[in-house]
């Protein structure tokens, strides 16, 4: 449910940007083998086989849809203590995260997250690549069907703790 950014190395204005309140994940496998430490323990099994690179780099699966139910920039990470059941990281994946690039701000977007329907298979193109947070289609891809991967009241619930934690930090959203 949590996302922590900071931005792509090509990201405009070095750091991350929200724009767009409505988007598709798209996997990549640029970092996450050299920072597996940074996950924690118990979501280590389930990440490494994720870690497998795609069975055609011509095409990328994509799987997940997300849309942004709030935004907050954090100053420590000390902020994220007591919400660990949103994420999977350690709590020295956000102190790096934090030393990284300290003056770009770190920005927390909880996402409610929908199943697409079916995988769909994506061809990859080379303005793809890169550390970059945000990657234009060249294709729509259908999300009309796609299904909340946590029910209504669990996802309202865990929303409101998020926010009321992290509110007095708000980022607003351009409409």
């Amino acid at each position: 449910m949590i996302l922590v950014r900071k931005g792509g190395i090509r990201d405009p204005k070095g750091a991350f940007q929200l724009e767009h309140r409505e988007f598709l994940l798209y996997p990549t496998w640029e970092h996450q083998g050299e920072n597996l430490g940074w996950i924690r323990p118990e979501f280590q099994g389930r990440f490494q086989g994720l870690l497998t690179p795609p069975r055609d780099s011509s095409t990328v699966p994509l799987e997940v849809y997300g849309g942004v139910a709030f935004c907050g920039q954090i100053k420590s990470p000390s902020q994220l203590s007591g919400l660990e059941v949103y994420h999977i990281w350690t709590p020295e994946f956000f102190e790096q995260r934090m030393r990284y690039r300290p003056q770009a701000p770190t920005l927390v977007v909880v996402l409610r997250a929908y199943r697409l329907r079916k995988e769909i298979l994506h061809p990859v193109k080379p303005e793809y690549a890169g550390c970059k947070s945000w990657v234009p289609l060249s294709e729509a891809v259908p999300v009309e069907a796609a299904e909340p991967v946590v029910d209504n009241r669990r996802f309202r619930q865990a929303l409101e703790e998020i926010a009321t934690r992290l509110e007095r930090d708000r980022v607003d959203l351009a409409s």
